[in-house]
């Protein structure tokens, strides 16, 4: 039974791209409010996690690229740590451990367990990044697994309105941002980001340049956020027909999150900077196909979500678009 002086260093694993961290990244403050931990590290793709220490409940974030996480899938059987291993010093000192890498592996559970107790005792539970037959928000499925382990009740809440506190900093960085293209930051703004990591997740573009003409319509300046992959991914003729619009590329995640701040609103996908947006607070319409956004839903107190008939999806609608016109402005 967890004992309230008993955990005071927390470690997560996770080996997801950007909406996967922040899906999972209630699991941080449920460690701290819940479990008594005062410093939780995060182990992953550091590109995606830059922004986290200072602005979320995560302390730290260490890269996978610096830790020989791979060791941990050898056979257990054959599995050996040195005096000195550098594994030991990587997971030393953690109470409360949570991963999201190698649940299908009992090798690797197995592995983890003998590292981290060659130092002490610990929690640790290893949880899937998607379990099919839950049908709730993948949160919670995180937060009721970490709970059960540690045999305390799970107590369901609303959505903290921010995951993510900017700097002070942050808010003069992305109304620079916003100058340098030739926009008053002090315009209601929208930022709209057309694309996702991957092509079935997109709405049709078509889609998004007739939303962001309705937008301005009323009065309201937008920004298109462009990435590598969408100047890859888009025709010559659709890049050009977003020309119409300022657009914003090429930025860090930092960069992103800091233009998110500075704006009214935001329009995408099902992809990470929806949740990004989601996070910060921001009122958030999400755009879902393929995908099931009961589980998969950006976490935020003022998000909505337009489902669209996977078939329908990749193709132009007028209606579909008006139809998310009204419900961006039902919470802006």
């Amino acid at each position: 039974m967890f004992s309230k002086h008993s955990y005071r260093k927390g470690l997560i694993l996770h080996p997801g791209a950007i909406g996967d961290c922040l899906l999972a990244l209630p699991a941080a403050s449920f460690m701290k409010q819940r479990l008594g931990i005062e410093q939780v590290d995060w182990f992953g793709r550091t590109e995606y996690l830059e922004f986290y220490p200072g602005r979320t409940a995560v302390d730290r974030i260490r890269s996978f690229d610096a830790v020989p996480i791979h060791r941990l899938f050898q056979k257990s059987a054959s599995f050996e740590l040195e005096e000195h291993d550098p594994l030991l010093h990587y997971f030393s000192g953690y109470e409360q451990v949570v991963s999201f890498f190698g649940c299908e592996n009992p090798d690797f559970e197995q592995n983890l367990l003998f590292t981290i107790h060659c130092s002490q005792s610990a929690q640790v539970l290893v949880l899937p990044l998607d379990k099919e037959s839950y049908d709730g928000p993948i949160g919670r499925f995180y937060l009721e697994g970490i709970a059960a382990e540690n045999q305390i009740p799970f107590e369901e809440r609303q959505p903290p309105s921010q995951l993510i506190e900017p700097h002070s900093s942050d808010f003069p960085a992305g109304r620079e941002q916003i100058s340098q293209i030739g926009i008053n930051p002090d315009r209601p703004i929208i930022l709209i980001h057309p694309g996702s990591g991957s092509l079935q997740k997109c709405w049709a573009a078509e889609n998004f340049l007739l939303l962001a003409e309705q937008i301005r319509q009323q009065g309201h300046e937008v920004i298109f956020l462009l990435g590598p992959a969408e100047k890859e991914r888009f025709s010559e003729k659709t890049l050009k027909a977003f020309d119409r619009f300022p657009t914003l590329s090429d930025l860090s995640l930092t960069q992103i999150l800091q233009v998110l701040v500075c704006s009214d609103g935001y329009v995408g996908n099902d992809s990470g900077i929806s949740h990004l947006a989601a996070a910060l607070g921001k009122p958030t319409l999400a755009i879902f196909g393929p995908t099931n956004p009961r589980k998969f839903a950006p976490v935020g107190s003022k998000v909505r979500i337009l489902t669209v008939e996977p078939s329908l999806f990749r193709q132009f609608s007028e209606p579909l678009v008006h139809e998310a016109f009204r419900v961006l402005f039902e919470i802006l």
